[in-house]
């Protein structure tokens, strides 16, 4: 059977990277090759996680059996790791599959693709680190510059127009009572029924 891998990650899926793209690929690719497509899988998941997780994945190798071909349109959309991709390219080998990457080339017939998919899927794993590092680096600036990263907003804080957190003076009127009340020798029970009584908040303490 000939089955064609398409994936995008969540964030690619929001900034409308196409699936429809890599699907015309594949089929591009089998078409040019002598053969058709018999089945095409989507996933939108990041390429970070092991593909034998994934549970889309899971399903491509089930019906593959032998001899059958993955087509995938780039290595990337495959996997960002060299060992898993060398030991999918290897787990083929041995069940006589084949694995096809649409700008490169049948990994399992053509000798310079096999040097091309270990150097690409070396450049893949440094992208997905520096991906990961981007994101650090990205939330860790919005925490100095007091942006909003989603979620729960920190209490005391609201967000303005620019997505930034600023003073909430209502919840820090809240707050400082609290504080208060706490200093006074109460407990965070009574606490909690003074603030709601007060100001009809309900706050909940561990």
């Amino acid at each position: 059977m000939n089955i064609a891998y398409i994936r995008v990650s969540h964030i690619e899926s929001l900034n409308g990277t196409s699936l429809d793209t890599q699907e015309k690929r594949c089929k591009a690719f089998a078409e040019l090759h002598g053969f058709k497509i018999d089945k095409v899988y989507s996933e939108i998941v990041s390429g970070g996680v092991e593909f034998r997780k994934r549970k889309i994945f899971q399903k491509v190798l089930k019906d593959i059996k032998s001899n059958g071909r993955l087509i995938v349109s780039r290595l990337d959309r495959l996997s960002r790791s060299v060992l898993q991709t060398l030991q999918l390219v290897e787990d083929f080998k041995k069940k006589h599959n084949q694995l096809c990457i649409t700008d490169i080339g049948n990994v399992h017939t053509d000798g310079v693709s096999k040097v091309f998919i270990t150097i690409l899927a070396s450049l893949a794993e440094i992208e997905r680190t520096n991906i990961s590092e981007r994101i650090k680096a990205s939330k860790e600036i919005a925490k100095q510059e007091r942006r909003y990263l989603g979620g729960y907003s920190e209490f005391g804080y609201k967000v303005d127009k620019d997505n930034k957190l600023i003073p909430d003076d209502k919840e820090f009127l809240v707050l400082q009572s609290m504080i208060s009340l706490r200093k006074s020798g109460l407990g965070y029970r009574k606490i909690s029924d003074e603030i709601k009584n007060k100001y009809g908040k309900r706050i909940y303490f561990p």
